[in-house]
C-alpha cells in the first residue's frame, strides 16, 4: 500500500480503489479533494464584501459597476462549468482540478494589482473560469467516489467552502480600502493546495468499461428538470443578495459599521461550517431529496429575515447564520441528487449542467438587482432575492426520492460496518 502522500504519482489505484481501502484514506482524499472550495469561498467573500470599497476606488466607464463586474464572474463560471463537468466525464479528473486552479490562482492575484474596472472585469472573468471548471470536477468527483458515502462527501466541499465565506470578511475588514494583500494570500493558498492535489489524488478515477448508448430520457429526466429550475432560481437569489449587494445593503443601507458588517457576513460561513456536515451525514441516511428540501427552506426563510424582516445586530446575525445553513451545501446535495438520478459514467456532465443553470441564474441576479434598485431595498430585495429563493424551494419538493446506486463499487470500511 502507497503512501498516502505518493498516491498522486502511481497510476495502479484508481481513486475509487485507494479511498474504498479504509475509512482514513476516504477522509484524506476526501479532504484533499475538497480543498478548492475553500479558494470558492475565501475569493468570492474577498471581493463581495470588499466590493463596495474595491469598485468605487478604480479610474473606469461608470456602466462597470458592483452587479455588472460580479456578472463578468458568474459568467465565467457558467460558461466553463460545462467544461468542467464534460472534462470529468472524459479526462483525467485530477489533471482537470491542477489546469483549474492554475487559472485561479493566476487571476485572483491579478485581482490585487488591477488598478481600472475593465482590469477588475477581466481578473474576475478570469476566477470564474477557474471556479466554473473546479467547480464541477470537485463535486462530481466527491460524489461519486461512492453512492454511500455521497451526501457526506460533498459536504466536505460545502464544509471548507463556507471557512472561505468565514474567514475572508475579517481578512479583507481592516485593510479596505486597500485590497491588494488579501488577493495575494488567496493566490498563495492556491498554490499549496495545487501542490496537496498533485501528491494526493491518483490519476485514475475510475475503471472504465464498456458502455451502451445513452438514451437522452435517462438525462434530462423529470428530477433533472426540476432540480435545474430550483437550482436556476437560487442563484439569482445568491448574487442578487448574499453575493452581490449584502454588505452595500449593511452598509449603505442600514448604516451599519464595516467591523460589525464584517461579522454579520462571516455568519453565512458560520453556518456552512457547523451544518454542512451534520446535514450530508443525516441525507445518506434518511434520503438526499429530504435534505435538499430542507436546506432550501432555510435559505428562503434566512434571505427573508436578512433582508426584509430585521434590522438589528441580533436578528441579521441569525438571519445570515441560518441562510448559510442551507446555502453552505444545497447546490452541493441537489447536484449529489441530480447524480443519484442518471448513470454513473455522465455523472461529471450532469453535475456540469446543473452548476451550468446554476451560474445562468447567477448572471442574471446581480444585474436584476440593480435595475431595481431605485425602488429601495426592501422592494427590491423582495423581488430580486426572497421570491426567487421560495422558488427554489417548490420545485424541489416534486422531485422523485432516489434509492438505488448507480455505482458498482462499493467502499471496504461501510461493508465492515454494517
Amino acid at each position: 500500500m502507497d503512501s498516502i502522500f505518493k498516491l498522486g504519482f502511481q497510476k495502479k489505484e484508481t481513486v475509487r480503489q485507494a479511498a474504498g481501502e479504509s475509512l482514513a484514506r476516504f477522509i484524506i482524499i476526501a479532504i484533499v479533494a475538497g480543498l478548492p472550495a475553500f479558494l470558492e469561498g475565501f475569493d468570492g467573500e474577498i471581493y463581495s464584501f470588499g466590493s463596495t470599497y474595491i469598485v468605487p476606488s478604480l479610474t473606469g466607464p461608470l456602466y462597470l459597476s458592483i452587479g455588472l463586474i460580479l456578472t463578468g464572474y458568474a459568467i465565467g463560471i457558467a460558461i466553463f462549468s460545462l467544461v468542467g463537468g464534460y472534462l470529468f466525464d472524459r479526462y483525467s479528473v485530477k489533471n482537470t482540478v491542477i489546469l483549474s486552479v492554475l487559472v485561479f490562482s493566476a487571476f485572483t492575484i491579478m485581482t490585487g494589482f488591477v488598478t481600472t474596472t475593465p482590469e477588475l472585469f477581466i481578473a474576475r472573468l478570469g476566477v470564474g473560469v477557474g471556479v466554473g471548471i473546479f467547480q464541477p470536477a470537485g463535486v462530481a468527483l466527491l460524489g461519486d467516489i461512492f453512492y454511500e458515502t455521497r451526501g457526506r462527501a460533498v459536504s466536505v466541499w460545502a464544509t471548507f467552502f463556507s471557512i472561505g465565506l468565514f474567514a475572508s470578511p475579517y481578512l479583507i475588514e481592516p485593510f479596505l480600502p486597500a485590497f491588494r494583500l488579501p488577493f495575494e494570500i488567496s493566490g498563495a493558498l492556491a498554490i499549496i493546495i495545487l501542490a496537496l492535489v498533485i501528491m494526493v489524488i491518483p490519476v485514475t478515477f475510475k475503471k472504465e468499461k464498456p458502455t451502451t448508448k445513452l438514451n437522452i430520457r435517462n438525462v434530462f429526466n423529470r428530477n433533472i428538470i426540476l432540480l435545474s429550475i430550483s437550482v436556476f432560481f437560487f442563484g439569482i437569489a445568491l448574487f442578487a443578495g448574499y453575493l452581490g449587494y449584502f454588505s452595500d445593503y449593511l452598509i449603505k443601507g442600514l448604516l451599519i459599521s464595516k467591523g460589525n458588517a464584517a461579522i454579520i457576513a462571516s455568519m453565512a460561513g458560520a453556518g456552512g461550517f457547523i451544518m454542512a456536515f451534520p446535514i450530508g451525514y443525516t441525507a445518506d441516511k434518511i434520503g438526499r431529496k429530504y435534505m435538499v428540501i430542507i436546506t432550501s427552506l432555510l435559505i428562503a426563510f434566512g434571505s427573508l429575515g436578512m433582508f426584509f424582516l430585521f434590522t438589528s445586530f441580533a436578528g441579521l446575525i441569525v438571519s445570515t447564520f441560518i441562510f448559510g445553513a442551507g446555502w453552505g451545501v444545497y447546490v452541493d446535495l441537489l447536484v449529489a441528487l441530480g447524480q443519484d438520478s442518471v448513470e454513473d459514467r455522465i455523472v461529471g456532465t450532469i453535475s456540469g449542467f446543473l452548476f451550468f443553470i446554476f451560474n445562468v441564474g447567477t448572471i442574471i441576479g446581480g444585474p436584476l438587482y440593480e435595475a431595481l434598485l431605485s425602488e429601495g431595498f426592501k422592494k427590491t430585495s423582495l423581488l430580486s432575492v426572497i421570491i426567487p429563493a421560495f422558488l427554489a424551494v417548490l420545485f424541489v419538493v416534486f422531485t422523485k426520492k432516489m434509492t438505488k446506486s448507480t455505482i458498482e463499487e462499493h467502499p471496504e470500511f461501510e461493508k465492515q460496518a454494517s
